[in-house]
């Protein structure tokens, strides 16, 4: 018996469909270069897995679920849809024990991941809209239609397509550094190191274990102590790092952990461990073959894996507390799709301000109707409306649902693209992102619109004195996170624990708040009023209060080497806070400004010129010079060091290496206004705009001839040209109290911004929220004292 089928007001059956109907359907055979969308559905997170599976449109390649379908049908009037339906089937377990778990990292390769194994069965059939209830079998089909369904049915999707042109795949990324040793000189003084029974060569140590081998000299010394519990150090009397500092040789071997196929390998100068290609080589030296040696301690980020395991991880996902898992609307979870726990949960902290909701979430349909068919695809509006509004929408958290949490892959890549971190599958700091991911809800916001970023901007101003003449200038910046400094050097290790091991050291928000906002000295200072050198001061407090107030721990620092560490801190925070004493009152009655044109204006604090000097330095340092005058320009030319010091609080923002808005005005208006007449019109008469002209002039030290190779060579770096302000975005800036209460932090749990893992927790009403990637739960215990990121509410 054949199934009947409602087209229009008929009834037909399939057999019907068949003979008379489907050869005047309207549908086109992909080629090799179409994106065929079957992976999910264009406006939500369904799968061919769900129930109803998806349709694909046979003539824009589309993938629409049974609930989008109709709506995609109806506006376009095609009808011709290619049916997905599988079906998950679950494997045996294969005997033996689990992968032992070698990354700072949850559900890659290596990291924490417990997923069963199982395989998936696929159907396909073709339905005509609106009868979508009916599938018609492949073997029913034939000529055309048949091979373009089948063309559609065994092509890549387009998401594997663009994930195998990337080469992205689900790593985390985290990968030791070949060292810049690879040809160590090594000393022939005769020593040759025995398989066991070592001990610390230094005078008076007796330690037989955490030893290292010196690489160049044979030398046997202690590393340092290491935190292998809370409130409990190995032991090590970093010898050798005394070692390192009388004689500069780097490369050290902890002993113990060599295999044949690794060893913990560490550079003093380099500050990293690394990895050593020549290793063999350099162990045979000292008579250590690899193919001999047995493991006997555990190496460096063996101990860091189990100190994160037993308790920073412990604490932050609230091991050990019977945790009830949640569901329901905003109670979604995100899928790790390869080291994205850091957008997981920047993007459901975000979730919680009420702008963001309405812009993407309760608007997701007015943004999918103005974006064209599959365009949505490649769009940042629809993909951040598509994220939002299924997390708020409760469809993906359901108790006892094999669909829970949704997996954000598009979001990500459409998101990242262009960005040379972010496109990648790469662990990267939160911070970063959640800036990065606010510009682009700026950018991607119509002229005439409000951003959802205005519930979270707001201004700092920084109040600015020549103490020669007492004289001040005030200045105000945008800002959407108030990063605060942690003054760990003022901490002093005086708390231990029963065994006399020291804790884990604890300071106070109000010390961070202090360190950033306190009054700051300016040396070697000339003033633009007196023409002396002397002193300067610069104080930074908070212009305007938003709805939301981003609070960020600058718990990441930069050693002399340049390697990114991580302060081993707790931060006690108040869940109720007042910032009113740091609010910023502008000009005050009896403050004389410093004029605008000083006698030395290279030393002004509102002069657009920066120091060449300076500039030069920074850009020995690895710097982009674009970097480089951005820096010494917002530090009012007054140093190298201050530069440099505001360069590692800025390496994070996303246009650092763009050329600062003032100093592209400056350009422009050197162009408009022919200041260099001559080397403008020579520029011009080459085909140049006066724009490009003057900007090429100024990165090229006014050369004509340079300035004319540069342009032919770098035409596409020149900044934008901005004829006028009429088409520019409005920024808003909200204020009112300066009261806020705790509703959510981000924590990372590791020891890099490029390696461990994040989770967040909210508060929802009087509850708290355990995000942690696909898994939410009901918080016991929220940690805010390990937190890196806060979310503040205005009361």
């Amino acid at each position: 018996m054949s199934e009947a089928m409602e087209i229009g007001s008929r009834s037909v059956d399939s057999e019907t469909i068949s003979s008379k109907m489907l050869d005047a359907l309207s549908y086109r055979c992909p080629s090799s270069a179409t994106k065929i969308f079957k992976d999910e559905c264009m406006q939500c997170f369904n799968t061919p897995l769900h129930p109803g599976g998806l349709f694909v449109c046979m003539k824009t390649f589309a993938g629409l679920c049974p609930k989008h379908v109709a709506e995609h049908c109806e506006r376009t009037g095609q009808r011709a849809l290619l049916h997905i339906q599988q079906t998950k089937l679950e494997l045996a377990e294969t005997e033996g024990p689990q992968d032992k778990v070698t990354k700072l990292a949850i559900d890659v390769e290596g990291g924490f991941r417990s997923t069963p194994r199982t395989e998936t069965v696929t159907e396909y059939s073709l339905s005509v809209y609106p009868a979508i209830q009916t599938k018609i079998p492949f073997d029913k089909l034939s000529g055309d239609l048949l091979i373009a369904c089948t063309k559609v049915a065994t092509s890549e999707s387009a998401q594997r397509v663009e994930q195998l042109e990337t080469g992205v795949s689900g790593w985390d990324g985290e990968a030791k550094l070949i060292t810049k040793h690879v040809d160590l000189p090594q000393l022939n003084n005769g020593v040759k190191v025995p398989r066991s029974g070592w001990k610390c060569q230094a005078e008076g140590c007796e330690l037989t274990e955490n030893l290292w081998l010196n690489l160049t000299d044979g030398a046997i010394k202690c590393g340092r102590s290491q935190y292998i519990q809370e409130g409990v150090l190995s032991k090590g009397n970093n010898h050798m790092r005394q070692h390192y500092d009388n004689t500069g040789y780097p490369l050290v071997v902890k002993l113990g952990t060599i295999t044949k196929d690794d060893a913990d390998v560490f550079s003093y100068d380099e500050d990293e461990s690394v990895r050593d290609p020549n290793l063999a080589k350099h162990l045979m030296h000292f008579d250590i073959d690899l193919q001999t040696v047995e493991k006997t301690e555990k190496s460096t980020l063996e101990l860091e894996l189990d100190l994160n395991q037993k308790w920073e991880w412990a604490m932050c996902q609230e091991d050990g507390a019977n945790l009830e898992l949640a569901y329901g609307p905003a109670l979604t979870g995100m899928i790790n799709i390869g080291s994205s726990c850091y957008m997981n949960s920047s993007i459901q902290m975000l979730l919680e301000v009420p702008d963001f909701r309405d812009a993407f979430g309760k608007n997701s349909s007015k943004i999918f109707s103005e974006i064209e068919g599959i365009s949505s695809h490649e769009d940042f509006n629809c993909q951040t409306a598509k994220v939002f509004s299924c997390l708020l929408s409760g469809d993906y958290s359901k108790k006892g649902s094999e669909f829970n949490g949704i997996k954000p892959t598009q979001f990500k890549r459409v998101v990242g693209r262009g960005h040379y971190e972010f496109s990648t599958s790469k662990q990267q700091d939160a911070e970063e992102y959640i800036r990065y991911f606010l510009s682009k809800v700026d950018d991607n916001t119509a002229t005439g619109e409000s951003s959802a970023v205005d519930a979270v901007r707001f201004k700092i101003e920084s109040r600015f004195m020549d103490c020669a003449s007492r004289q001040v200038r005030y200045e105000q910046r945008e800002e959407v996170i108030l990063s605060l400094t942690v003054p760990l050097s003022s901490v002093q290790r005086n708390e231990v624990g029963e065994d006399g091991a020291p804790l884990r050291p604890t300071i106070s928000f109000d010390q961070c708040l202090a360190a950033t906002l306190s009054e700051q000295m300016i040396e070697d200072f000339r003033s633009p009023v007196t023409g002396k050198v002397g002193k300067a001061t610069l104080t930074n407090r908070i212009a305007t209060f938003p709805d939301f107030l981003l609070i960020h721990l600058q718990k990441f620092y930069v050693t002399e080497s340049w390697a990114v560490k991580k302060m081993d801190v707790n931060v006690k925070i108040e869940e109720v806070i007042d910032l009113e004493a740091f609010r910023g009152r502008g000009k005050q009655p009896d403050e004389v400004l410093l004029p605008e044109d000083g006698t030395n204006s290279s030393s002004s604090i509102a002069s657009p010129h920066v120091d060449a000097a300076f500039v030069e330095t920074l850009c020995s340092m690895g710097f982009s010079s674009a970097a480089a005058r951005r820096a010494v320009y917002m530090t009012k030319n007054v140093g190298i060091e201050q530069a440099s010091d505001w360069l590692m609080g800025h390496l994070g923002d996303p246009d650092i290496n763009e050329e600062h808005p003032d100093l592209v005005a400056k350009m422009h208006s050197m162009a408009q206004n022919a200041t260099e007449a001559a080397s403008v019109d020579e520029l011009t008469a080459l085909g140049f705009t006066r724009y490009q002209a003057g900007y090429a002039l100024m990165q090229n030290g006014n050369n004509v001839n340079a300035a004319a190779e540069w342009l032919f060579a770098n035409l596409d770096k020149v900044p934008a040209e901005q004829n006028s302000k009429a088409g520019e975005k409005i920024r808003s800036f909200r204020d009112g109290n300066a009261k806020y209460s705790l509703v959510g932090f981000i924590s990372h749990m590791g020891s890099s911004p490029h390696s461990g893992h994040y989770v967040v927790h909210l508060k929802k009403g009087e509850m708290w929220y355990l995000f942690n990637d696909e898994k939410v739960a009901i918080s016991q215990n929220p940690p805010s004292a390990l937190a890196y990121i806060y979310l503040y509410k205005r009361l």
